[in-house]
């Protein structure tokens, strides 16, 4: 009973603890990577230049011009010690806004060119190039501007006869396909399971088609789990189960016993044709 219990509060609590510990993982990683090194060019910069010792003579009011740099990176650290969430928000301002530039340029013809050739030469280098194109396709896939339209879930028969996989439909097929073979297609994305940023793409016939009255988040979510998350609709009742246990093969735990009935019926045999 105090398992039951027990499961049943890891089961309600752990998807927020899990939520919880993402965002401070992705925190972390923008507080560290992004906005710590920003911080310390924003210190650099205000400390060790003539325009970034005239921003701060005239926001704290203060001669920096007569200080040296060291007296300066100290004015700066008392400062940023009596307002301690200043620093913070000043990098992730000045971060997203390099973000933001960045992203300005990129649009331009000059700015896909340079990324382009950034590009070319990521995927020259031996370790970068194995790396560097799947992390790209992961990001793109949640961030792309133009994103690909799921318009329904289904079910098919592949990649064989009686088996059967989930997709989402993607278009309505080609002219070229239909007019060859007859039929009417339709493009179908199958993707692939724990990761469905990448998949198959094939064209089925209408008429072979199950539609499945899920939402396209669902399939994700069930893609993902490997089959584990099944939307609460969809799901079977526990007599399936009691039938699959009746069909399926002995589980690992009753090999040892399943290999003494096959020893003895080989004696068995053995005996009766010694016999005869």
């Amino acid at each position: 009973m105090l398992g039951v219990f027990f499961k049943r509060g890891l089961r309600a609590l752990l998807p927020t603890v899990l939520t919880i510990g993402v965002i401070v993982i992705v925190y972390n990683f923008f507080a560290d990577s992004i906005v710590g090194p920003v911080n310390r060019g924003i210190r650099a910069f205000l400390a060790g230049t003539w325009p970034g010792r005239q921003i701060l003579d005239f926001v704290l009011e203060a001669d920096i011009d007569v200080l040296t740099r060291k007296q300066t990176a100290e004015v700066l650290d008392h400062a940023y010690r009596s307002a301690p969430w200043l620093e913070p928000m000043i990098g992730f301002f000045v971060a997203f806004s390099l973000v933001f530039i960045a992203g300005f340029i990129l649009a331009t013809l000059v700015g896909k060119r340079v990324l382009g050739r950034f590009e070319g030469a990521m995927s020259r280098f031996p370790v970068v190039k194995i790396i560097y194109p799947y992390a790209r396709q992961v990001v793109e896939f949640f961030m792309r501007e133009k994103t690909v339209k799921f318009h329904s879930v289904i079910a098919i028969e592949y990649p064989r006869r009686g088996l059967y996989s989930l997709g989402f439909v993607t278009g309505l097929g080609m002219k070229s396909l239909n007019n060859a073979t007859g039929g009417t297609f339709i493009n179908v994305f199958i993707p692939s399971s724990p990761t469905p940023v990448t998949g198959y793409v094939i064209f089925v016939p209408v008429e072979e088609a199950i539609p499945i009255p899920i939402t396209v988040d669902q399939a994700i979510r069930f893609s993902i789990s490997g089959g584990v998350l099944v939307p609460d609709e969809q799901r079977n009742p526990e007599s399936i189960l009691k039938l699959f246990q009746q069909i399926a093969p002995p589980s690992l735990t009753d090999l040892p016993a399943l290999n003494e009935e096959i020893v003895e019926e080989d004696e068995d045999a053995a005996e009766e044709e010694g016999q005869a």
